[in-house]
């Protein structure tokens, strides 16, 4: 009785992984082919996005003679032939960074990667500054440059109404935000910028400050 080819690689790839499994660091199972088909999974068969650093065993079945399956990072420089295929194994230390495995004929349509460590922390939302006085409003940056353009994206703006007769309002698409004419004192904003154009001024008519405009590009 004949077998599948497809059942007689995974009957393969698990003898693999189970002769790897003594070995050091945990079973990585990559696999490409048929078709434009690559991937990396654990022994659970779950897709790997993320390891912690040490070492690992990599086994690769390759089940094409068009693809190969190339595993980069940092340390770390593997590939299977893309004329054979076959199983192969590979033992890896891992440390912490981004490593991507590719097909080198297809790159563009087969490849994938995961990160090794913690994930970096995002970094803090850009700090603006809007103060109203008797005599004007403002908006700068942190560095207190005068803002008229900026990326989309969370913000957080420090409000610094010193005039009791103004007040401070910043509209947009999506964002909404006042103090009122009587409030005087510090406030801080967490606001999103979307692509458009928003608006910095006081609602009080007298004296009529002029605001300003601030255009965020996608």
């Amino acid at each position: 009785m004949r077998r599948a080819p497809a059942v007689l690689a995974a009957c393969a790839l698990s003898l693999a992984l189970t002769g790897v499994a003594g070995a050091e660091g945990p079973a990585l199972a990559g696999s490409v082919g048929p078709g434009f088909q690559i991937s990396l999974r654990d022994a659970s068969g779950n897709a790997i996005t993320r390891l912690d650093p040490g070492p690992a065993v990599l086994t690769v079945d390759d089940l094409s003679d068009e693809h190969d399956f190339h595993l980069q990072g940092p340390g770390v420089d593997v590939t299977t032939d893309v004329a054979g295929t076959g199983t192969t194994t590979f033992q890896l230390t891992l440390v912490d960074g981004r490593y991507t495995f590719v097909c080198d004929v297809h790159p563009l349509r087969m490849t994938g990667s995961f990160v090794v460590g913690a994930p970096p922390a995002a970094a803090a939302p850009p700090r603006l500054v809007l103060t109203v006085t008797p005599k004007a409003i403002t908006l700068v940056s942190a560095a207190g440059k005068a803002v008229r353009a900026l990326a989309p994206g969370p913000y957080v703006i420090v409000v610094r109404d010193r005039a009791r007769t103004q007040s401070a309002r910043l509209a947009g698409a999506g964002v909404n935000r006042a103090t009122g004419v009587p409030f005087v004192g510090t406030v801080t904003w967490k606001v999103t910028f979307a692509a458009g154009s928003f608006s910095y001024r006081s609602d009080a008519r007298k004296p009529k400050l002029r605001g300003g405009q601030v255009f965020v590009f996608a």
